[in-house]
């Protein structure tokens, strides 16, 4: 059984931690989605290259 005085029961209780790098979530995110296109377009021209 988990002891429910170590975790709040709201949402608003817990703050919201800054992620480690780039200082907010939103920065993760573009920078996820700028490295996925990347690797998208780098496939996408080796495989137009060696094909």
């Amino acid at each position: 059984m988990i002891n429910s005085t170590f975790m709040p029961t709201h949402r608003a209780e817990m703050p919201d931690e800054p992620p480690p790098i780039l200082g907010s979530w939103s920065r993760i995110y573009v920078l996820v989605l700028v490295y996925l296109a990347l690797l998208i377009a780098l496939s996408y021209g080796f495989t137009r290259y060696f094909s």
